[in-house]
């Protein structure tokens, strides 16, 4: 059974579905080694993900229900988005999913990995084996990258 985390095939097929549809992103990033600890840490992702409700407001309130699909992966993570959500909104209801039965979910999870990708190619960092898998930096930032910007929001 392949792993679908390195196959390149199903990292194509996200990239071309993400292309694809009609979707604006937000992303938080946030690096370990800047952080003194988990409770830090929580802070400052829970002060951005605010931040980001608070200006996009009215937008999530033209909605009827505003649905969170998550895959449990990271506990505090889970606690984090529910309580911001929660404490923000009134029409959140949260969904966990398993990541092979929803494509938009796939497509979120790989704008998280070339957020990471961008970090790294900007700082210098790539892996052999990111280079193998996604390219140079030319390539990353021209075939991946760029895209990227046109449907990402970053705090």
């Amino acid at each position: 059974m392949k792993d679908w985390r390195t196959d390149r095939s199903f990292s194509e097929f996200s990239w071309h579905f993400f292309r694809k549809i009609e979707v604006r992103c937000f992303a938080v990033c946030l690096e370990k080694k800047y952080v003194n600890d988990a409770v830090e840490a929580v802070g400052k992702l829970s002060k951005d993900i605010s931040l980001f409700i608070r200006e996009h407001y009215e937008f999530f309130q033209s909605f009827d229900i505003v649905k969170i699909y998550y895959d449990n992966g990271q506990v505090e993570v889970s606690k984090l988005l529910s309580s911001v959500f929660h404490t923000l909104l009134d029409n959140v209801e949260f969904r966990r999913v398993k990541p092979q039965d929803y494509r938009l979910f796939q497509a979120a999870d790989f704008v998280a990995t070339m957020k990471f990708l961008q970090i790294k190619t900007e700082k210098n960092e790539l892996s052999n084996a990111e280079e193998y898998f996604f390219g140079n930096k030319k390539v990353i930032r021209k075939k991946y990258l760029k895209v990227l910007e046109d449907k990402i929001e970053s705090h």
